[in-house]
């Protein structure tokens, strides 16, 4: 049987974090930091650094066994996969977010056909369906801020930790849709097959927080 597989997110601001989360319980990569799938200082857990939005997909079909990514990356994916733990880091919130001069201080007073740019479509087509909001989504890959600026969006939906970066870019939240943070993410099969393996990994994880 090979050994367990963790996913790692290869760049962005949970790269730092997870890997000195896993330092922190004396877990090392072996080889070098451009190869994805990695041997460890713990014997019997291979490390896949791959992107974080791409780690739900891997644990799902059982590529990876394990995964550490935001709760948001999760949510977006619509994969059923077992939140084993929190880590305690990557604390933040999806938010929607108007130009500073906006009339508009709440979501539910949004008009019908607001378009919104967004990296997170899937959520935010639900939360504004919740709503009764038809809603044109807009989906970008990086600099959502800048679109409502540019006339591309009336809106976005966006992370946020601070504020700060939508006050730069001249926006204000006026609504949470989720808070997230990383989470340890589990196939749920294997978490059956392989329970005692996975425990273990998870309890030196969670000392280690």
């Amino acid at each position: 049987m090979r050994g367990l597989i963790l996913a790692v997110p290869n760049k962005g601001r949970l790269r730092g974090p997870t890997m000195e989360l896993l330092e922190r319980a004396n877990i090392r990569p072996l080889d070098d930091d451009r190869i994805y799938l990695s041997n460890t200082t713990l014997e019997g857990v291979q490390l896949l650094s791959i992107r974080a939005a791409d780690i739900p997909i891997y644990v799902y079909y059982g590529i990876a066994d394990l995964g550490i990514t935001g709760k948001d990356v999760v949510a977006e994916s619509g994969l059923e996969v077992y939140e084993l733990a929190d880590t305690g880091f990557g604390d933040c919130n999806l938010v929607v977010a108007v130009k500073s001069d906006s009339k508009y201080w709440d979501p539910s007073v949004l008009p019908q056909g607001t378009k919104v740019a967004t990296e997170f479509p899937n959520l935010t087509k639900q939360f504004f369906n919740d709503l009764g909001i038809q809603v044109e989504i807009i989906t970008l890959r990086g600099a959502v801020e800048i679109a409502p600026i540019l006339g591309l969006a009336d809106c976005v939906v966006d992370l946020s930790s601070t504020g700060r970066t939508l006050e730069r870019n001249g926006l204000r939240a006026i609504g949470t849709i989720l808070r997230s943070t990383a989470k340890l993410i589990c196939n749920k099969v294997a978490y059956k097959t392989r329970h005692e393996q996975i425990k273990m990994l998870e309890n030196l994880l969670v000392r280690n927080k």
